[in-house]
């Protein structure tokens, strides 16, 4: 296991400036030219509340590598693409940057999107770093050496969730779901499930009672049929995993039927801040997942200077985990290229395996068998507040990645 320590990395991606003068001319040039690296992700659509906070960390990050001098005495040049965060336009916006020189991917929000752009990696000779998708089969059925994910992932995160819930409501056994009809739906779904039929015969000394999910539909506009059969199921808890606009038109929609007095406690997968924002004192009170909380990480240098940098550019005090993740993804590149400066793509994968790297959350480490970040993993409990910035944090939860991660495949 490689491990790179943020003073060493610096250290590292200032050297090589005075060498390559040096080189025979085109050795020079060489050794001049940036990396170039293709930011891929929804910057469009229902799903840009999410790609373009992970596009503000990874162009900091950029900055950050290039005004302390580069990687190996070069810089970096970042090329994005929208994906919209649909499967085809993934793949076109993929292609369009491998043929720019971008060999280094990185960002990707939909688990479709990154499923469709995994199946041209190897053929075209590139590499995959996802900031969000969390499909299993990623890292799984689907694995292939030329994919990376950085995030945790829903077998990590929705059994976190569930075994929180199990502690903490032991008295509510009886779950069910809001998940969209797609992958990611459909795998943090069973992830949670799964966690729920683990942790409460082991906590509560109880069984669950675990309704079907229902399946909503993706970019949608109308959830009051869906709403309905919630009120309906003799659920009482719920785990939502719609995200981003869908999310919020979902819970803006079920607050008149009663729904958040009637089912609690409710659990979301990924929204982040993004519906509390959104909906301010209206946010009814949820445990959410996320990749980054700035508030349960105040000593951690990169989390201090992310949380600055993202509130004087835009004015956010509850910034998105998502943030973390894109700079997460290009420092992991910046480590791989300080162990293999040549930057190919054959020379990046084994650099990237093992790799361990400094982020806003502290230390990760990419495991080599299936190339699966082991990360903490974070919740917090929002709420909607009649001051400041109409929400609060009540109370958060960090826990070790390698507690609940699953075993290598």
């Amino acid at each position: 296991m490689v491990q790179i320590s943020r003073r060493n990395m610096i250290r590292m991606m200032g050297a090589g400036v005075a060498a390559g003068a040096f080189g025979v001319p085109f050795y020079a040039r060489a050794q001049s030219a940036p990396y170039k690296m293709g930011f891929v992700s929804a910057l469009s659509g229902p799903a840009e509340s999410l790609g373009r906070p992970m596009l503000f960390g990874a162009e900091l990050a950029v900055a950050e590598i290039n005004a302390a001098g580069g990687i190996n005495g070069r810089k970096v040049e970042l090329l994005v693409r929208d994906t919209k965060a649909k499967p085809d336009a993934g793949t076109v916006a993929a292609r369009e940057l491998i043929g720019e020189g971008c060999n280094m991917l990185l960002g990707t929000v939909s688990s479709a999107v990154a499923l469709a752009i995994n199946g041209i990696l190897e053929q075209e000779n590139a590499l995959l770093i996802t900031a969000a998708a969390h499909s299993l089969r990623l890292t799984h059925e689907d694995f292939t050496r030329h994919y990376f994910r950085i995030t945790d992932n829903p077998y990590m995160r929705q059994r976190a969730q569930a075994k929180l819930m199990a502690e903490l409501h032991p008295e509510v056994t009886a779950w069910g779901g809001l998940v969209p009809d797609h992958e990611y739906g459909r795998t943090t779904w069973e992830s949670y499930k799964h966690g729920l039929e683990t942790f409460y015969p082991e906590i509560a000394k109880t069984e669950p009672s675990i309704s079907k999910p229902i399946l909503c539909q993706y970019g949608g506009s109308d959830y009051r049929n869906y709403i309905a059969s919630a009120m309906r199921d003799p659920a009482v808890g719920f785990f939502n995993s719609l995200y981003g606009g869908d999310a919020i038109s979902m819970f803006q929609q079920a607050k008149p039927y009663g729904f958040f007095q009637k089912k609690a406690p409710i659990v979301d997968s990924a929204n982040e801040f993004l519906a509390a924002r959104a909906m301010k004192a209206e946010m009814p009170e949820m445990w959410v997942g996320s990749h980054w909380y700035f508030g349960a990480f105040t000593d951690n240098e990169i989390s201090e200077r992310l949380y600055q940098k993202y509130n004087a550019a835009t004015g956010t005090k509850f910034p998105d985990g998502f943030v973390s993740e894109g700079h997460a993804a290009v420092m992991a590149y910046a480590g791989a290229l300080a162990k293999a400066p040549e930057g190919s793509t054959e020379t990046l994968i084994p650099a990237l395996e093992g790799l361990t790297f400094e982020t806003a959350t502290g230390k990760r480490t990419i495991r080599a068998e299936d190339h699966q970040a082991i990360k903490p993993v974070i919740m917090y409990r929002v709420r909607g507040s009649k001051s400041g910035e109409g929400i609060e944090v009540v109370d958060h939860r960090v826990i070790d990645g390698a507690e609940t991660i699953e075993p290598p495949t």
